[in-house]
């Protein structure tokens, strides 16, 4: 099992509201994506909270001897600890807005496992590349109902509109997916950072034509270069024997 990531602020944001975190477990690797919102003074609080609270109950509850089942539920139960957390500190410190996306993976040599909250993303990489997770934003509703068709979806005005987020309320709906993974299969996770600036073919066109540890900063580079207008956030988990 390898990973690696990389958090960046971007061309035209003044601060980093990306957090990140990864790691390696026996017989698994993890990492964690959040984006937060409300600023240098809540959504940078926001992402950082959400991370170390998720990694912390990973990293504690974590054994080999886990069912699949049993991974899915301590993952759930890292994203309500963190949505405690981080509303418990907007709450303490007036910061109304707080929040922050959450998309976490945990790998082993057979299958990920995947909680999301937001528009963070989660895609498998191979031959091909295969988005796993759905987007919870306004423009993916109104494409569910069919008032918007999917191309219009990506120049809609309102593509960030969120519907959920971290700490936003008391109670917050997590999603989460098992993927089945063979051996050279990579899970990426990314903020939207990345997928506003690049396509899904030059995302797979990027992890193909370069090395695992190149990977996530050749990504970071490129959307810099199509304009970095957002925070950028890359992680990458390889299903490989050491």
């Amino acid at each position: 099992m390898r990973v690696a990531g990389i958090s960046d602020v971007g061309k035209v944001r003044l601060n980093n509201e990306d957090c990140l975190l990864f790691g390696e477990l026996s017989n698994a690797a993890y990492a964690i994506v959040c984006d937060g919102m409300g600023g240098a003074e809540g959504g940078e609080i926001a992402s950082r909270i959400a991370v170390e609270t998720i990694q912390s109950q990973i990293e504690n509850a974590y054994s080999p001897k886990m069912s699949v089942a049993a991974m899915e539920r301590m993952l759930l139960s890292a994203f309500t600890a963190a949505n405690y957390k981080v509303y418990e500190y907007a709450q303490a410190n007036a910061l109304m807005g707080m929040g922050t996306t959450a998309v976490a993976a945990i790998m082993t040599d057979t299958c990920c496992i995947i909680a999301y909250v937001g528009d963070s993303r989660a895609y498998i990489l191979g031959e091909e590349i295969r988005q796993l997770t759905v987007d919870h934003t306004y423009v993916n509703e109104l494409y569910k109902l069919g008032e918007i068709t999917k191309e219009e979806m990506e120049t809609d005005p309102r593509k960030n509109i969120i519907t959920r987020a971290l700490g936003v309320g008391e109670e917050v709906l997590v999603d989460s997916l098992t993927e089945d993974v063979a051996e050279g299969d990579t899970i990426l996770l990314c903020s939207d950072g990345l997928t506003n600036c690049l396509s899904d073919p030059d995302i797979l066109d990027i992890y193909h034509s370069h090395s695992f540890e190149d990977a996530s900063q050749i990504m970071v580079d490129k959307a810099n270069e199509n304009g970095g207008v957002d925070n950028i956030t890359v992680a990458l988990i390889l299903n490989e024997e050491a």
